[in-house]
């Protein structure tokens, strides 16, 4: 039981402590929101030509883009409403294309969000322009690194439809694995950008966790223990609402209360979520440069950890 309390502990301190730096530096809530936008926008304004090829209505048919759009490939609607739905070859370069394009805006995102997380734990302010503008100079590692990374996950998703039970028993490990391996690769690729090779980016980051500690990522995993107490939070909520709604013979104080649970959890998801990329960049400088940085000390650095000896 206390081993239990001491995780949760522990948990609530990084998750608050983490918190702390956003509090700091309000910009870091909305960044995301801006750069979402950006990549929808961006992605929305090279995807529009393609849906009009790979998916145009039966009122092309027979006009001037038929045979433009049939060298891609379209949506055919026959005669009883029936869709056929053909994509030739050029039409599925231009898939994988749109794909590592996402990737692309994607991992640029990140980077520029990474980028403006660690400035704010060197105690420096926060600037959406500032964090666009450093991942837009690092574009040739992050287009590399992209590359890599769809790859990858063209890989993971071929053997999930192509083997079935077994495939997709193979994707999840080979999955975790790159998930545990790369964990660290978008801080590397905004503090080190000299290195452009997609393999050595990998690399550094495996050898940063392998190391550096012999427990692997305990404590940024173990700040999910969050999730346990909102979620005892929401059951004494909902009995209590239930329990109201009884003793009132209402049951629409359930259907009011849902309202405010959602946004709570909502809100807690987004925040939880930037929170742990706070103290995950804050984890990468206390592996690689072992400084402590920020709010945190130095126990909530080495205590999930037990260094490797040689």
């Amino acid at each position: 039981m206390n081993s239990i309390t001491d995780k949760l502990t522990r948990s609530w301190r990084l998750f608050r402590t983490s918190v702390t730096v956003i509090r700091t530096h309000p910009k870091l809530l909305v960044f995301p929101i801006v750069t979402g936008l950006l990549t929808l926008l961006i992605a929305l304004f090279f995807l529009a030509p393609v849906a009009l090829l790979l998916l145009a209505p039966h009122w092309i048919h027979g006009g001037p883009f038929q045979g433009i759009a049939d060298r891609f490939g379209f949506l055919r609607i026959r005669q009883g409403g029936n869709f056929n739905f053909q994509v030739q070859p050029l039409g599925t370069a231009m898939l994988a294309g749109m794909y590592l394009l996402n990737m692309f805006l994607a991992t640029l995102s990140s980077v520029a969000f990474n980028s403006e997380i660690l400035e704010a734990l060197s105690g420096r302010p926060v600037s959406i322009q500032h964090g666009l503008e450093a991942a837009l100079r690092r574009w040739k590692p992050v287009l590399f690194w992209s590359l890599l990374a769809g790859t990858v996950g063209l890989l993971i998703r071929a053997l999930e439809e192509r083997f079935a039970i077994l495939g997709r028993l193979v994707a999840g490990m080979i999955g975790l694995a790159w998930s545990v391996a790369s964990i660290f690769a978008i801080p590397i690729l905004v503090r080190e950008p000299s290195l452009s090779n997609p393999f050595e980016v990998l690399s550094k980051s495996a050898h940063t966790i392998k190391a550096t500690w012999g427990e692997m990522l305990a404590g940024y995993l173990g700040m999910q223990g969050t999730n346990l107490l909102v979620l005892w939070g929401s059951i004494v909520y909902w009995l209590g609402c239930g329990a109201l709604a009884f003793a009132t013979s209402n049951a629409w104080i359930l259907l009011v209360a849902l309202g405010p649970w959602l946004l709570c959890l909502i809100a807690y998801s987004y925040l939880s979520n930037i929170a742990s990329r706070v103290y995950l960049c804050a984890l990468y400088l206390y592996a690689s440069e072992g400084t402590v940085p920020g709010p945190f000390d130095a126990s909530m650095m080495a205590s999930p950890f037990k260094p490797r000896k040689a």
